[in-house]
């Protein structure tokens, strides 16, 4: 009989080729460790970011960290704008820590506490560590109130003003001795009788007066109206910030009277000034930006606007 030369090397092809199809099916069956998935909230990762000034081990700034928490939330620089009304330049600019572009007088302050305030974060570490960062710390020497820069200067010796004043005491006496002698050197002339005409038919005590010359009445309920949504601050004399927000259409403000507060606002049309019932006029010019307008310096046109209906209510205030 004749041997199969082919025999075994058929075997040992079968054998090879079986042994490589269970090594296939070994690789291929393998297990494979899932990846760790992350299953926490955007907010829990904005927060993490926040909290540990970094973003994928790089150290953040405070305005990298104020970007990196809007990106991880989903928010957009067109979104955060129509929302909180802040101009986009403005918040782009704070992302970039470009402070040097945004207007001065406290605005860094309060640009950066709505911003903080809408990401959820809080406002017055925001505004500590980025004054801190960029250099603005004399912008914002406390959270709030923030005073004027004038205020932040390191004190003066007073002494030369109270040198000063005791001089100019001395002068305003000389001088009003001199005149007091060089008057009684004329004789006193004895005043002529005047006429006085009193016409019953004046709608008010006021409307002989000029307006400037008529007095304000105390308790006058003046007051900012709001007749759209606009941005409004409102500083004591000092400085303080009593009011620095977005407004509500149909929010009103009344500020102090007599005690020299300015009004701010974006948009001068959206405000009016108002006693009781009664449109005195705008704060500023339709679609225009209005700094420091003096509440005081409303008085006397609120007074005359308002003095027929305070004149028919007997001197009370006006009907609201």
């Amino acid at each position: 009989m004749v041997q199969d030369d082919f025999t075994p090397e058929h075997d040992r092809s079968a054998s090879q080729s079986e042994g490589d199809s269970v090594s296939s099916v070994d690789a291929v069956t393998e297990p494979v460790e899932p990846a760790e998935e992350d299953i926490r909230t955007p907010r829990e990762r904005a927060m993490e970011i926040f909290r540990n000034r970094s973003y994928e081990g790089e150290s953040l700034r405070m305005g990298q960290v104020l970007r990196r928490v809007r990106e991880t939330l989903g928010l957009t620089i067109e979104g955060i704008s129509a929302d909180t009304r802040l101009r986009k330049d403005y918040l782009m600019w704070i992302e970039r820590m470009e402070v040097g572009d945004l207007p001065g007088g406290g605005y860094l302050s309060a640009i950066l506490n709505t911003y903080a305030r809408y990401l959820n974060l809080p406002e017055k570490e925001v505004i500590r560590v980025y004054t801190q960062e960029c250099g603005g710390v004399e912008d914002v020497r406390h959270d709030a109130p923030v005073p004027k820069i004038g205020g932040i200067a390191p004190d003066r010796p007073k002494w030369p003003l109270a040198v000063a004043a005791v001089f100019v005491l001395g002068l305003l006496g000389a001088g009003a001795v001199g005149l007091s002698q060089f008057m009684r050197q004329e004789p006193e002339l004895a005043p002529a009788p005047a006429v006085v005409a009193v016409n019953g038919g004046r709608e008010s005590l006021f409307a002989g007066t000029e307006a400037t010359q008529r007095p304000v009445p105390k308790n006058m309920p003046l007051e900012l109206h709001a007749v759209r949504q606009g941005w409004l601050e409102v500083r004591g004399a000092d400085g303080t910030i009593f009011r620095s927000r977005t407004m509500a259409a149909g929010e009103s403000y009344f500020p102090r009277l007599d005690a020299g507060w300015t009004v701010s606002a974006r948009d001068g049309g959206a405000f009016e000034w108002r006693v009781g019932d009664i449109t005195v006029g705008p704060l500023g010019p339709e679609g225009a930006e209005v700094f420091s307008v003096s509440v005081d310096e409303q008085l006397p046109r609120a007074a005359e606007a308002a003095a027929p209906a305070m004149a028919a209510n007997g001197g009370n205030k006006a009907s609201r």
